[in-house]
């Protein structure tokens, strides 16, 4: 499936194994510069050895996103995969979670910048929440223009981060090897003493250290075929680059890094230990490597936000104008101030304290991280593997499960703001799939009184195209008195059974003619002008289907398609039956997934609701 869908894309894919490690490791390699101080708020010296253990957890689960990556072609990570295994809703549950970490990602990285940076320049040192502010504000306004990043400039600052890193380790390694093996020696010994709850404290915070792995799930639409290749070779670059810096650095820094210092300065390990060792010029490395290497995460986390909001919006689950564009640069400025307002407001929240910061971030990582991973478990099952394979997922699943049910006893107010802002996210997301905020929006006398001139305004756009082989329902309505039918048919995709039930019916009463209705839910009917509606091919094909139908069950029978847009279907389908003055709405339930059914429950109530007495409601299948 993968082959056949990319085929036609084929010079859109342009990501290289190698440039997939570059994107992925500009966001997983930024961990480096905070976890090791984290952990070492958390559970002391010890920290090391838990980011050598998480190297199990990452390992395994890397295993499973680059399958992960060849599954789902087009992209979507925990959202499809948590979709098709579980529910839809469930998937959208994973890219609130995902929401969350990208909020995360915005926040800490921005803060953990600006410490860095603060070594070279005293003014950032005392104000870092004032820094990390202006910082994504100065983002914010990037993406407004449209100035992205490419995945060759990942590549420059993967390289450049990756280089800087190593030469610490070398540079420390060689400066007083007498000196350091027993130091490190005496460390990584500290884990004969570790009791149950520290273990579990330091095990849960270590996945903290491998954020980011997610992002190569967003890839696969454009990683060069096949897919499955481009993925395993880019994760191994991934794993072997990671095993190079991050556990390493973290046992470096701790072990002989002084106390006084590691106290003082536990956001910046990194800068640290390569000026207590390198100097002042390896020092300076670190920070301009490290200060832009975050900054650059935050910019990508900004607009992998506003790109799950348009992905969203798309799918229904929140308003039209979060994806609205802007007419100077084609951006999406709702979506942007989004992503860079409420890690802003984070930031605040926070006070720019890391440990809430990064206990936040576990919250949103790790329950995406168990969506995506229990997800593929199920799939698997599903195809009926029962291998070691299989087996070795399950496990994956547990240390995931473990590790999420630790960060939330042990982060408490971060687990209270991270379970709000999921909330928040899956009322949002329900609320405007179900239409409870746009009921309310457009039942405002104002927006009332302006909604039928915006819907003409849109029909419009169908009665000017002459080739369109379907009318609005303005025309509609003046063919009535030529072609009357009391039964309307509100269709959302092919259905030929119920089609031919409909034209049964008609024949029944004597009629003629059958209207057919597809209503297309534009939340944001005041988000543009008329002229930028058309009509979304699903539609077309709805009701050229529905026609194809009709034909082969009696070619003789007319079909009058019927297009029309309104902020909710249940509205359009009982405006279009009180202006075609039918008798009838027939609607047909398909065995289909649970947004399906979550669409077809909305207008079922809300129809039940709103026709008046004299129009029936008829349900097919």
């Amino acid at each position: 499936m993968s082959s056949s869908q990319a085929g036609g894309d084929n010079h859109l894919r342009q990501l290289t194994p190698l440039l997939v490690w570059a994107v992925v490791f500009c966001d997983i390699g930024t961990s480096v510069y905070y976890v090791p101080g984290i952990l070492y708020e958390r559970v002391g010296n010890v920290a090391p050895i838990f980011v050598w253990i998480g190297l199990l957890g990452f390992v395994l689960l890397a295993a499973k996103y680059v399958e992960i990556c060849w599954r789902k072609p087009d992209g979507g990570g925990v959202v499809n995969i948590a979709g098709e295994a579980f529910t839809p809703m469930i998937g959208a549950l994973g890219g609130v979670l995902i929401l969350v970490g990208y909020f995360m990602t915005s926040a800490i990285s921005s803060v953990s910048g600006m410490h860095y940076l603060g070594t070279i320049v005293p003014a950032v040192e005392h104000n870092i929440v004032l820094w990390s502010v202006a910082a994504l504000l100065l983002l914010a306004v990037v993406n407004f223009i449209g100035i992205r990043e490419s995945a060759a400039l990942s590549l420059v600052m993967a390289a450049a981060a990756i280089v800087v890193n190593l030469i610490v380790v070398v540079v420390t390694l060689f400066s007083a090897p007498d000196f350091h093996l027993p130091a490190l020696q005496q460390n990584l010994a500290l884990a004969k003493d570790l009791d149950l709850s520290t273990f579990l404290v330091g095990f849960s915070g270590a996945w903290l250290a491998f954020s980011g792995l997610e992002s190569i799930s967003q890839l696969s639409p454009a990683m060069k075929l096949p897919i499955k290749l481009s993925a395993k070779k880019g994760m191994r670059l991934v794993i072997v680059t990671m095993i190079a810096t991050s556990p390493v650095l973290t046992l470096l820094a701790i072990s002989l890094v002084p106390n006084e210092v590691k106290d003082l300065n536990s956001e910046r390990f990194v800068s640290e230990l390569g000026g207590q060792f390198g100097g002042g010029w390896l020092k300076l490395s670190v920070v301009l490597t490290a200060s832009s290497l975050l900054l650059f995460a935050a910019n990508t986390a900004i607009i992998g936000s506003y790109h799950v909001f348009i992905a969203l919006a798309e799918q229904g689950f929140m308003p039209t104008a979060v994806a609205a564009r802007n007419r100077w640069f084609g951006t999406p400025t709702v979506g942007i101030l989004l992503s860079t307002l409420i890690p802003i407001a984070v930031v605040l929240l926070a006070e720019g304290n890391m440990l809430l910061l990064g206990g936040l971030y576990a919250f949103g990582l790790l329950g995406a991280f168990l969506l995506s991973s229990a997800g593929l478990d199920v799939l698997r099952w599903r195809d009926g593997r029962r291998d070691w394979l299989f087996w070795s997922g399950v496990f994956t699943s547990v240390l995931v499960l473990i590790a999420w049910l630790v960060t939330m006893k042990v982060e408490g107010l971060a687990t209270l703001l991270g379970v709000a802002l999921v909330l928040v996210g899956v009322v949002a997301a329900v609320g405007t799939r179900r239409k409870w905020f746009s009921d309310l929006f457009y039942a405002l006398p104002f927006v009332r009184r302006a909604m039928p001139e915006r819907i003409h305004d849109v029909e419009e756009v169908i009665e000017a195209d002459e080739k369109s082989d379907i009318l609005s329902l303005s025309q509609a309505e003046s063919l009535v008195s030529l072609y009357p039918g009391s039964t309307m048919v509100a269709v959302r995709g092919a259905n030929a059974e119920l089609i031919g039930e409909a034209i049964n019916r008609e024949k029944g009463f004597g009629g003629k003619a059958l209207y057919v209705l597809y209503v297309e839910e534009r939340t944001g009917l005041f988000v543009g002008g008329g002229d930028e509606f058309q009509p979304k091919p699903e539609g077309v094909q709805a009701l050229k289907a529905a026609a194809a139908a009709a034909a082969a069950a009696d070619k003789d029978f007319m079909v009058v398609p019927v297009w029309t847009v309104s902020y909710n279907a249940v509205e359009g389908i009982a405006r279009a039956a009180e202006t075609l003055g039918v008798n009838a709405i027939m609607i047909g339930v398909s065995q289909r997934n649970s947004i399906w059914h979550l669409l077809r429950g909305h207008v079922l109530a809300g129809l039940t609701k709103r026709l008046p007495p004299g129009i029936r409601l008829l349900i097919y299948g």
